[in-house]
C-alpha cells in the first residue's frame, strides 16, 4: 500500500457553487463521463461533492502535491458495470502515480443531506515482505 486518503466536504457548498457556476464550474473540476452522471442524479449537488471528496482523497493517497484545477480533471471517478465506484488517473497524474508505484487506486464515496465524504487507497506493486534477519546479522 502507498497511501490513504479521506476527504470530508459540506454538501451545500456545491449546491451554492452549481448554482452560481453551473456547466462551467463542473468542466473546470470533472470529466465528461463524470458530469453527465451527476447530472442526471435527482440531487446532482450530493454527487458532484462525493466525487470532488473522492478526487482530494485520491490525491492525498498517492501524496502528492495540490494540483491546479486543470490536473484536478486528471483525476476522474468512474463506476463499473455495477455501480461501483472507481478511480482512472490521466496524464501527469497517472504519471506521477506510476513513477511512485501505484498499480490501482480504490475509492469509497458516501454522502448525506449535510455531508459528503470519500476514502481512497493507493495500492502499489507486490513485492512481498522482505524477509526478516536474525538478531545479530
Amino acid at each position: 500500500m502507498v497511501g490513504v486518503g479521506t476527504d470530508l466536504v459540506e454538501v451545500a457548498r456545491f449546491e451554492r457553487l452549481l448554482r452560481r457556476g453551473g456547466l462551467r464550474f463542473l468542466d473546470r473540476w470533472f470529466r465528461a463521463a463524470e458530469i453527465a452522471y451527476c447530472i442526471a442524479q435527482s440531487d446532482p449537488h450530493r454527487h458532484v461533492a462525493a466525487r470532488f471528496a473522492a478526487k482530494e482523497a485520491v490525491l492525498k493517497s498517492l501524496r502528492l502535491p495540490r494540483p491546479g484545477p486543470a490536473r484536478w480533471r486528471e483525476i476522474e471517478v468512474t463506476r463499473d458495470v455495477d455501480g461501483l465506484p472507481g478511480v482512472a488517473l490521466h496524464g501527469s497524474m497517472r504519471e506521477a502515480a506510476a513513477a511512485a508505484g501505484v498499480v490501482t487506486v480504490h475509492v469509497s464515496l458516501s454522502h448525506s443531506g449535510t455531508y459528503a465524504s470519500a476514502t481512497a487507497t493507493a495500492v502499489g506493486r507486490s513485492g512481498g515482505p522482505e524477509p526478516a534477519q536474525p538478531p545479530g546479522s
